[in-house]
């Protein structure tokens, strides 16, 4: 499967559970693979054929200035489900967020996680 990727990104918010992690925001460090099929958009030359990597980094950025979670699973959870909802080419997600100076002897803390897009029939089939 062909991915994007987009590597350190940067996003400023409300994580943690100790008092000061709750008044204070701290910078995250996202670090995705979107997968995707990108053969269309290497033969057309089209943003639209494929995702736009800005959009994505633009609506995680938001999301960590919105949000006020105590654990980075859950924004790591949040940020996938986004992902999956509102860029539709995007097949899978792997997310890595670090929390830099979560431990103060080591560099960062990070949670790894993978999302799928649930296939339209396989839904329909649960919902039965």
């Amino acid at each position: 499967m062909d991915k994007i990727l987009i590597r350190d990104l940067a996003v400023t918010t409300i994580v943690g559970t100790l008092a000061e992690e709750r008044v204070t925001p701290r910078t995250v460090l996202f670090n995705l693979e979107l997968a995707l099929d990108l053969a269309p958009a290497g033969k057309s030359d089209d943003l639209r054929c494929s995702v736009n990597y800005q959009q994505v980094a633009k609506r995680l950025t938001e999301l960590g200035r919105e949000s006020k979670f105590f654990l980075i699973e859950a924004l790591a959870e949040r940020a996938c489900a986004l992902i999956l909802e509102e860029f539709p080419a995007v097949e899978t997600v792997k997310l890595t967020l670090d929390k830099p100076g979560a431990i103060g002897e080591a560099a960062s803390v990070a949670v790894s996680i993978e999302r799928r897009r649930v296939p339209v029939f396989a839904a329909k089939r649960g919902q039965s």
